[in-house]
């Protein structure tokens, strides 16, 4: 919470007291926190219907990922990856039973500043608008197996998988990789330049 010490200078302003997880590994699919945590198959859901999903993060100049569960009106599962090792945006399907396709879109920061202080990043992703890409994708034959190697859509063994698409429903889960410095993450039917509260706007080191 922000707070102003009573020795500090009136014109000092606020200093935001506030927690960031920082989360480091040099193996990144192995290193990641989920909510909520996977326990098996009827795993629950966050169930969140916001259409606008919202990430504070820092750039630490290390290969990073984070995922979103999606479902659309029809129960139909989804997730979307943004990395920033993504170089071009594609659609994964996984051999393996009960995997659910990946919109896999690549992710790019601003360039390092030299300044001492940085700014924390917003991503902002609007849920709904990208629930398309899925079977836009698909019809291009724009499709993975999940270890890098293409496919044509007639000749991928896991054709069958329901792709989302249509109405959007909810998001599932969130999981986020290493390595990454994560300050906030928050949902809203607010459109991205709306008012939001004054230290979701600050700065951090």
């Amino acid at each position: 919470m922000p707070a102003l010490d009573d020795h500090d200078e009136p014109n000092i302003g606020y200093g935001l007291h506030q927690t960031v997880l920082h989360i480091q590994s040099p193996t990144l699919r192995m290193t990641f926190i989920r909510s909520p945590p996977h326990t098996g198959p009827g795993d629950r859901e966050l169930g969140l219907k916001h259409k606008w999903f919202h990430l504070q993060v820092r750039n630490l100049g290390r290969e990073w990922s984070f995922d979103i569960g999606i479902v659309d009106k029809m129960g139909r599962r989804g997730v979307i990856r943004c990395s920033t090792f993504q170089k071009e945006p594609k659609l994964a399907i996984s051999p393996v039973p009960n995997a659910h396709p990946v919109l896999h879109l690549p992710l790019s920061f601003p360039q390092p500043s030299s300044r001492p202080l940085t700014a924390w990043s917003t991503i902002t992703l609007n849920l709904p608008s990208l629930i398309p890409h899925f079977g836009t994708l698909a019809g291009m034959n724009q499709l993975d197996d999940g270890e890098g190697n293409r496919h044509d859509a007639v000749t991928l063994p896991a054709t069958n998988v329901p792709i989302p698409s249509g109405t959007y429903s909810h998001l599932s889960y969130i999981k986020i990789y290493a390595t990454c410095r994560l300050r906030r993450i928050w949902l809203s039917d607010l459109l991205p330049d709306s008012q939001v509260p004054w230290e979701f706007e600050l700065y951090g080191a």
